[in-house]
């Protein structure tokens, strides 16, 4: 849960974003033009940005209500909001509610006489906040999207609120506020379609069939299956608050919040944030190297030539292309394939200084997992708790779309386009030829919009014993997840021709949960029992001697990443 967290830093921020939520009592499309400046700049996340503007604008509507509401105990209102016409006008409002706060909320200066009447006419609370929050996380969603979004992936999404919008409406079967929404829309699309490149256009109008998701080594993933999941798209700050509590909830429990740095005492703060990864990687004995991919550290400094560089890799047995990633890292920020000495000093280039980074040797097997071991301290075996199967972020060419067209078109891929766009400015024009398959990133990660898809059911005896042999070679490991790269998922069942590419810790989460055809309830539950098993296992390592860090030690090791992520260059 630290882990995901990483990019939000709330409380050195909180100033700032209590400014934007007050703005918003002020204005609030000039609030989201601000806040979506705030995100353009990099200064603070989306999600952040998007829960305050929601909360802002929810808390001034409900503050309008609440003086309506009030304002009955004025004797001479109170009188006047009394008689038959009033009540007709009540029963009216109540019966329209939802075209009318849609209007509100579209219509310039009637936002506060209408809320204020809400409240004058005791409509009831419940329908009122439950409106008022979809229509104001509409209006915000749709003006983010639209400001800081390329046009091609704001078009796309723009499409997926209407959807969203139009669900609701058929719901709450209104007739009146299907039209109004529908008109809207359609007068919105009319205005952004025109702009769009001709074969996104026709995409648009045609909605092509899924396709089946087939990528070497993996299995096949079929046409229609959900590519984006209802936990991925809740904003990362709110996700996360029902963990929060657990956390704290458990750190009273175990009368430790800082508990869990204990649960791998042979890595630094437990493996829960900010942990040196070719530390991590250098627990795993020499008995099992074999399965672990080949890696060296080096200190960034400006007397590493590509001639030096190249000596140096040579030394370590390694051979390019190579695998750079910062030593202390996060999500797969800053990994990039650098193909010979000159690409990598042009890596290291723009890499901080003194920092560490890791060159590792390119693991040439197709596909990718997300193995997740736990074993407590004096168990003789442990067990794989989770295996995840992640499917690179990629596009498939059709013969006549441009890479920038086909990342527009993919829902997944336009999810993240920003990212996309900058990995690949120089190609967004070529026009793949038809069925050849575009990486878009080399690492998986969800960050990128990489697909994460639940492996349990193929974990065997082998594959747990195997890694039993692993962790037997790896002193005071008891908890995190292998990434792994692989052949074939039938050798990776017998537990052969796999290599291992990152070893994390205690923040590490079990990633099957983010398969899209996870129920958000199923994804809480798997995460409410990792964090319940962390817990217990950090308590059984502490019972053996082993110290969790203070808080101020956490915050440390947090402050540390959190300093460093910024600086690193692009992934590739």
């Amino acid at each position: 849960m630290f882990a995901a967290l990483q990019p939000i830093t709330a409380l050195a921020g909180f100033p700032l974003l209590l400014g934007l939520a007050l703005l918003t009592l002020l204005h609030e499309d000039v609030a989201i033009a601000v806040g979506a400046s705030l995100v353009s700049v990099g200064t603070v996340s989306i999600g952040v940005t998007a829960i305050t503007l929601l909360c802002g604008i929810v808390i001034g509507d409900l503050f309008i209500y609440v003086l309506g509401l009030l304002s009955l105990r004025v004797g001479w209102i109170r009188r006047r909001s009394e008689g038959p016409m009033l009540e007709r006008c009540r029963v009216a409002l109540q019966k329209n509610l939802l075209p009318t706060l849609v209007t509100c909320r579209i219509v310039p200066g009637v936002l506060f006489p209408t809320y204020f009447a809400c409240g004058v006419m005791r409509v009831p609370f419940l329908r009122f906040i439950v409106i008022t929050l979809v229509t104001a996380g509409v209006h915000v969603g749709l003006l983010l999207t639209l400001m800081t979004s390329s046009l091609e992936a704001a078009a796309v999404q723009v499409q997926v609120i209407g959807i969203g919008c139009a669900a609701l409406l058929v719901v709450l079967r209104t007739k009146r506020a299907q039209s109004i929404a529908g008109a809207a829309f359609a007068r919105l699309r009319a205005r952004v379609e025109p702009h769009l490149p001709s074969g996104l256009r026709e995409a648009l109008h045609c909605n092509p069939a899924p396709r089946a998701l087939a990528l070497p080594g993996l299995p096949v993933v079929p046409a229609g299956a959900p590519t984006i999941g209802w936990a991925e798209r809740i904003p990362p700050l709110l996700f996360y608050i029902p963990l929060a509590v657990q956390w704290l909830a458990l750190g009273v429990r175990y009368r430790s919040v800082t508990l869990p740095t204990a649960a791998n005492p042979s890595i630094e703060a437990g493996g829960l944030l900010g942990e040196s990864k070719i530390a991590c990687m250098d627990l795993i004995g020499p008995a099992a190297r074999r399965w672990a991919a080949r890696s060296m550290a080096l200190t960034n400094r400006p007397s590493l030539t590509p001639a030096a560089l190249d000596r140096l890799a040579s030394g370590a047995g390694l051979s390019f292309p190579l695998v750079a990633k910062p030593d202390i890292g996060w999500r797969g920020i800053g990994v990039r394939l650098v193909r010979d000495a000159a690409d990598l000093r042009a890596y290291l280039a723009g890499f901080p200084a003194e920092a560490r980074v890791i060159l590792q040797e390119h693991v040439e097997y197709a596909g990718e997992a997300g193995i997740f071991y736990v074993r407590k301290p004096g168990e003789r075996h442990g067990r794989i708790f989770s295996m995840t199967f992640r499917y690179f972020p990629h596009v498939v060419g059709d013969g006549r779309s441009s890479l920038r067209e086909l990342i527009a078109a993919d829902p997944r891929a336009s999810w993240k386009a920003d990212l996309h766009h900058e990995a690949l400015a120089g190609r967004l024009d070529e026009v793949p030829a038809a069925g050849r398959t575009v990486r878009l990133s080399l690492v998986g990660s969800s960050r990128v919009g990489g697909l994460y898809k639940d492996a349990c059911g193929h974990v065997t005896a082998t594959l747990t014993a195997r890694f039993d042999e692993i962790a037997d070679q790896m002193p005071g490991f008891h908890f995190g997840r292998f990434d792994v790269r692989f052949a074939s998922v039938e050798r990776l069942a017998m537990g052969e021709d796999f290599r291992i590419i990152e070893v994390n810790g205690a923040g590490a989460e079990a990633i099957h949960m983010w398969d899209p055809e996870f129920r958000l309830g199923a994804a809480y539950a798997t995460l409410f029992h990792q964090q319940a098993l962390m817990f217990e296992v950090a308590d059984a390592c502490r019972a053996q001697g082993a110290k969790p860090l203070t808080a101020w030690e956490l915050v440390s090791y947090q402050r540390r990443q959190q300093s460093l992520l910024p600086l690193y260059p692009a992934s590739n």
